[in-house]
């Protein structure tokens, strides 16, 4: 590991790409939070005011990339050892208030610049920190979920410097800590699918918590019986129904059809005995990883590999059967 006395700083023509890099795709600033000590990491903070274009402010780390994080082997070919963090406030905010309420996101755009370095490890998309507890009294939100940038420009993700390093830039997108827990037992894309056309990137300290309305769960696994024993490569989420997996019945019915989310496997599994008023009631049923379900039976992997639009049932004998000719329903 680097020598702790080590400060890491990008050279100036490195910083003029930087910095040209956040006026062309996140827009122009002429404030910046500069830090005055930097024991590690300098982490400098552009502040990119609300404008006809974008009613929110735009805060973007300048320093963290310096630092070459300590990406695992198998990762190494996809150039994700160098990364920035930004996040997006109302334009109301007070950006310059130093009151914990207001603060937060500049404290936390801090602590995760120096996270890798500090852990010996690295950040990306998809990874989620917890604070442990509310980030300030005034809100619920208490974890940190890292996503690509608000741009939907591709060349705004990443910069590429003289020495053909890529920095990589990550968004800060607070969640509950239900959400961090839905999260972790699933993963980021079904999550996102949760939020649907109500996404909005810009931190909301009041918004609905999308896992709090739903009535709390007595699942027939604990978290702790859940073990990874599928192997499987792609979109993982799946509907299953609470026969399932509050009941604790077999699947009794599995099928696979068009996607209807990012991250879709396409199956869905019920017990078999569900009515219709059941089954419309979205209560009843959740979404979670394939692995998940699997646990919860496994006679359901050989077949997970079947093609779209097949469905098979239980059989008498508690064998599945192919259904012939079998169409999802309109």
């Amino acid at each position: 590991m680097e020598n702790k006395n080590e400060v890491f700083f990008y050279d100036e023509n490195e910083i003029d790409i930087l910095e040209n890099h956040i006026g062309e795709f996140f827009g122009e600033f002429s404030n910046v939070f500069h830090e005055m000590i930097s024991p590690d990491i300098h982490v400098d903070i552009a502040i990119i005011p609300p404008d006809e274009k974008r009613d929110f402010y735009t805060l973007v780390t300048m320093g963290m990339g310096a630092y070459i994080m300590n990406v695992p082997d198998g990762l190494k070919g996809y150039r994700l050892e160098r990364a920035e963090l930004m996040v997006t406030l109302p334009s109301d905010w007070e950006v310059q208030n130093t009151d914990e309420k207001w603060y937060w996101p500049v404290r936390w755009l801090k602590i995760l610049a120096r996270f890798p370095l500090e852990e010996n490890t690295w950040l990306g998309w998809g990874h989620t920190i917890p604070n442990g507890e509310p980030f300030a009294e005034n809100t619920g939100l208490s974890g940190i979920l890292l996503l690509n940038p608000y741009s939907e420009n591709e060349k705004a993700g990443s910069l590429s410097l003289p020495n053909g390093d890529i920095v990589n830039f990550y968004q800060m997108f607070p969640l509950y800590n239900e959400e961090m827990e839905f999260k972790r037992e699933n993963n980021a894309e079904v999550l996102l699918d949760l939020f649907g056309d109500d996404f909005d990137h810009v931190v909301d300290i009041n918004r609905e918590n999308i896992k709090e309305w739903k009535p709390i769960k007595d699942f027939y696994l604990k978290k702790e019986e859940i073990k990874d024993i599928l192997q499987w490569e792609g979109a993982a989420g799946c509907f299953a129904t609470d026969r399932i997996t509050v009941s604790g019945e077999k699947v009794g019915y599995m099928y696979r059809e068009i996607p209807d989310f990012d991250g879709d496997s396409v199956w869905r599994f019920t017990a078999g005995d569900e009515t219709d008023e059941y089954m419309e009631n979205p209560d009843n049923s959740g979404i979670y990883h394939l692995n998940t379900i699997a646990n919860y039976d496994t006679d359901i992997i050989p077949f997970l590999m079947s093609g779209i639009n097949t469905a098979f049932m239980r059989d008498e004998n508690g064998e599945f059967q192919e259904v012939e000719n079998w169409e999802p329903e309109e």
